[in-house]
């Protein structure tokens, strides 16, 4: 029973430390860098030949897949999708920096309202086990949650998660094009 309290406490911490506010604003690395609002055909042809996604084009799809096609500016994104709670305020932000699979898959996660597993209702969306609900629901392929984000990866997974968004569920063509089992 002992190992039972030691569990509960543990997870009650992980719970506590999860709610409570990031001191300050978050760092925003070229935040002036201008996100173009170009529309999705040529945001997501341009961004399948990239070999490595970068934050500022990470973002742009996420705005893309919310419908929010504006004009704006990297810090104006972050700030956008930090109201919405589709980026965690406490992260810090580099425009130029290749985006990781967990980044993209707690900003897939908020954007699509996907609610998880235990570990993801108890300690609340982290990098690391959005990634693994992704995964396990086949909207992201296997990987580690810092390795980058290939720019054809991307588009296949906002493929998926607006699929899951307009119809509540991805269908087992999609995770077969996408090249998931």
């Amino acid at each position: 029973m002992r190992w039972a309290t030691t569990v509960v406490t543990a997870l009650l911490a992980v719970t506590l430390a999860s709610c409570q506010a990031p001191p300050g604003a978050p760092a925003i690395a070229n935040g002036q860098a201008a996100l173009p609002g170009t529309d999705s055909a040529e945001y997501l042809d341009d961004l399948s030949s990239q070999p490595t996604v970068t934050e500022a084009r990470a973002l742009e799809g996420i705005l893309l897949l919310l419908g929010q096609q504006q004009k704006t500016t990297f810090a104006e994104a972050v700030q956008l999708l930090i109201e919405r709670k589709i980026v965690d305020a406490a992260w810090d932000f580099q425009a130029d920096r290749a985006m990781t699979r967990g980044k993209a898959a707690y900003m897939i996660y908020q954007a699509c309202n996907i609610r998880g597993g235990l570990m993801l209702t108890l300690a609340g969306p982290s990098r690391r086990y959005c990634l693994k609900e992704l995964q396990y629901r086949g909207l992201m392929s296997p990987g580690l949650s810092y390795n980058p984000v290939t720019g054809m990866e991307y588009v296949a997974i906002l493929a998926r998660a607006d699929e899951l968004r307009q119809t509540g569920k991805v269908s087992a063509v999609m995770i077969r094009e996408g090249g998931l089992p």
